[in-house]
């Protein structure tokens, strides 16, 4: 409900929770905080933490992307393609909490976005017309510019997800297949795959592959490891139907890896660096201290830089993405819009927000 809010801070039995799965899945019941460890509530949480619902509606019209806009003072988001088709674009002004529908013709079933330039980077995914690709727009004028939208000649699939260099200036992005599971998209002519391109020269390359599906992606605080989502255990299905149908297969990644930056151009050393036990990973993010942060099936789970889940922030509900502000976090919910007031800072909040 609108303007709940949700303070309660619970330590999690580990000893009981590994012996009884069904205790270990209770703590995602609840709305609030999950502590798995104290560097949670030292580090992240703070002493008051608070979760509040800023907007709830019947619908799933918070979903993706979280971008904060400094000559506007807003947060931009993304609905989800499966109430909202098209996919619908929003603003929330930061100060006063009114949301806004937008409308940029250019940016077609967004997704993920990120802050370029002090303009919002939407992935537009695109249709069965339009290509997939990505088109910054200056919130302030409205003018749209679409930076690209193929490799060398194979159009993306539907591009998702999209973070910046900030020393290279560099755009990297991933391009899962989900436009076209969901049957928006024609057939895909590349493979799930991670790609960073150079906004001056327009080159591009493609720097990680092997995924089922590569979603979110984000990079430590120094910019010497990279993080990748593969959201692969989730299924959606073209047919028969119209692409709204999900399903879940266990059997396949709900993963984090981690790669080693090298010359702030080349991915190597893939490993494993989390698995998410309630849904998936999806979009993923670190604070300034190198926690980990990524939207999964019941909020926002929090890995320590060794891996170790620290702790939880609860919505109950699959929270697809999130975005760090200067006063706390958004956290996108579906149905529901939240804003958590922690201790944590986001680690591009000093570059985008101040």
């Amino acid at each position: 409900m609108t303007g709940e809010s949700y303070t309660e801070i619970v330590k999690a039995d580990l000893g009981r929770a590994a012996k009884d799965s069904s205790f270990a899945r209770s703590y995602s019941n609840t709305p609030g905080f999950v502590v798995y460890h104290d560097r949670f509530q030292q580090d992240v949480l703070g002493s008051s933490p608070k979760l509040t619902v800023v907007e709830s509606r019947d619908y799933q019209f918070a979903h993706e992307a979280g971008v904060y806009i400094r000559p506007t003072n807003s947060v931009y988001f993304t609905a989800n393609f499966q109430t909202c088709n098209p996919v619908h674009l929003y603003a929330i002004d930061s100060s006063s909490h009114k949301i806004t529908q937008l409308d940029y013709p250019e940016v077609i079933q967004a997704n993920g976005a990120c802050n370029y330039k002090d303009g919002v980077l939407y992935c537009s995914q695109g249709d069965r017309t339009s290509p997939s690709g990505l088109v910054h727009v200056d919130p302030v004028t409205g003018k749209s510019e679409t930076l690209i939208t193929n490799f060398y000649g194979r159009d993306f699939n539907s591009v998702n997800d999209v973070v910046i260099h900030h020393e290279t200036g560099e755009i990297w992005f991933t391009d899962p297949n989900y436009g076209y599971h969901q049957g928006f998209r024609p057939a895909s002519m590349l493979p799930p795959q991670v790609y960073r391109f150079n906004p001056d020269t327009n080159e591009c390359w493609m720097v990680a592959d092997g995924f089922v599906e590569c979603n979110g992606l984000c990079f430590s605080p120094d910019y010497k490891k990279m993080y990748v989502t593969d959201t692969g255990a989730i299924q959606a299905h073209a047919g028969p139907g119209d692409g709204h149908q999900f399903s879940m297969n266990p059997k396949l990644p709900g993963t984090i890896y981690v790669y080693d930056v090298v010359n702030g151009k080349e991915l190597h050393n893939r490993r494993t660096f989390a698995f998410c036990a309630i849904g998936i990973p999806d979009g993923i993010k670190c604070d300034n201290q190198g926690y980990v942060y990524s939207g999964c099936g019941d909020g926002v789970h929090c890995w320590a830089p060794d891996g170790t889940l620290v702790g939880k922030i609860v919505t109950k509900g699959m929270t697809a993405n999130f975005c760090f502000a200067k006063e706390g976090m958004w956290l996108f919910a579906g149905k529901e819009l939240y804003f958590c007031e922690l201790k944590a800072k986001g680690c591009l909040v000093k570059i985008e927000c101040e």
